[in-house]
């Protein structure tokens, strides 16, 4: 029960130091780091145009990703390979598709002002609330699904834990470093993907 109660008090830490920062980064950072990005974009111009129009892959990667899993994790059910890749692949293949509709519904209800849209189309930084915009941005949906595959990582392959956090700075230092999100977006998508495989993770455990 003490352990228990360690583990809860840790958790709750870490989900109230995840707001602070990310309230922080909304009011003090996202917009002096959003317009030092672009200043620097626009100076190195052939920078600026790769990154653009960069295409969203990510819907793609999400069913494929999930698609391939479901298929691996049925193959090794059926030949009774009930082991660790096997719970892998579960947890990941229920994870992708859960964190990617989650973020959708998210921004659904933040409706944020994505940098780009701000700041090249002159557009006001704001929320809109339960309003559709195309190119919302809280929390980065990248960043989402590739913390919650990242997290099943983790789980079930601690050994990789270093790999896959450096993977994750990279990419959310990529997502920031061309302008596509703040860095807000990019902290509450990591944590929010993280939740979403711990929460399914405990589901599946409880079975």
């Amino acid at each position: 029960m003490t352990r228990r109660n360690s583990t809860n008090n840790f958790d709750i830490k870490i989900a109230a130091l995840v707001l602070i920062a990310t309230v922080v980064c909304i009011i003090y950072l996202d917009k002096e780091i959003a317009i030092n990005v672009m200043l620097f974009l626009k100076y190195i111009h052939p920078l600026h145009k790769v990154t653009e129009n960069i295409p969203d892959f990510l819907p793609h990667l999400v069913a494929i990703g999930t698609v391939m899993m479901w298929a691996l994790y049925f193959f090794r059910k059926h030949k009774n390979l009930i082991d660790t890749k096997t719970k892998f692949l579960q947890l990941a293949a229920t994870a992708l598709p859960a964190a990617y509709l989650i973020k959708t519904l998210l921004k659904f209800i933040f409706g944020r002002t994505d940098p780009r849209y701000w700041l090249l189309a002159n557009k006001p930084l704001v929320f809109n609330w339960f309003t559709q915009i195309e190119s919302g941005s809280f929390p980065s949906g990248h960043m989402t699904v590739f913390a919650a595959f990242g997290a099943a990582v983790i789980f079930y392959f601690p050994q990789y834990r270093k790999y896959v956090l450096i993977l994750l700075i990279l990419l959310g230092a990529a997502l920031i470093g061309t302008d596509y999100h703040f860095l807000s977006d990019v902290i509450a998508g990591a944590y929010l993907g993280y939740l979403t495989t711990f929460a399914i993770r405990i589901m599946y455990n409880n079975r």
